[in-house]
């Protein structure tokens, strides 16, 4: 017997059809219809606890992101890699590792999967870019060269943002953040004498008739 709620439809119904299981329990599918239609070779699956994309496609990551923000809940909100991607920073590294989430330390969901998700007192206020909760550019930088132990792409990086929110904006965000992993930012941001991160910058700014005699190398 055909069932009341079109199946094949219903993924149009959510934002890029991912949805949580509670609701499409709550608007009349069963238990045993849901677990069905997610086994595997089904026109469903779960990407993470609770949530499921209606698609037999393999899932996007904008999917994934969607999903991750979903299942980490209220006040939940994107950093690192995905988050720099949205603000538009073209030193992201491509998009294949982990997506990391922000969750307020009363959160009880878990990192799973492909999802690492960090619980913390020290929420930013979120801004929303493409209709995602993002973290502001400076705790989205920082948070990314935490994760990568690569001293181009973490040069890249914090010189890209420097440009947007300025060289003292990541110095404050990286003085608040935890010490491990911020080695070679501390390094790049910190008051040496050369200051090696702001002549970098200040270097690419200045247009090249007004260049000084003597240029500082560049960062690093």
């Amino acid at each position: 017997m055909r069932h009341p709620i079109d199946l094949e439809a219903l993924g149009t119904l959510f934002d890029h059809r991912v949805a949580p299981a509670a609701a499409l329990l709550h608007i009349g599918l069963t238990p045993p219809l849901v677990e069905q239609r997610c086994r595997p070779g089904g026109p469903w699956q779960r990407l993470l606890p609770g949530i499921l994309l209606l698609s037999r496609a393999g899932p996007s990551r904008t999917q994934l992101v969607h999903a991750a923000l979903m299942y980490a809940g209220e006040g939940a909100m994107l950093t690192a890699f995905d988050a720099l991607c949205l603000h538009g920073m073209k030193s992201a590294i491509p998009l294949l590792g982990p997506i990391h989430v922000l969750a307020p330390r009363r959160s009880r969901a878990m990192g799973y999967g492909a999802l690492r998700l960090e619980h913390t007192d020290r929420l930013p206020k979120p801004v929303v870019r493409r209709g995602f909760h993002t973290a502001p550019l400076e705790r989205a930088a920082i948070d990314a060269v935490r994760r990568t132990k690569s001293i181009p792409d973490t040069k890249a990086i914090l010189e890209e943002v420097s440009h947007f929110v300025g060289v003292q904006a990541l110095r404050m965000e990286l003085a608040l953040a935890p010490t491990r992993g911020t080695a070679l930012a501390r390094k790049l941001l910190g008051e040496s004498p050369a200051r090696q991160l702001e002549r970098a910058v200040l270097e690419r700014r200045t247009p090249p008739s007004l260049t000084p005699a003597r240029v500082p190398a560049a960062v690093g």
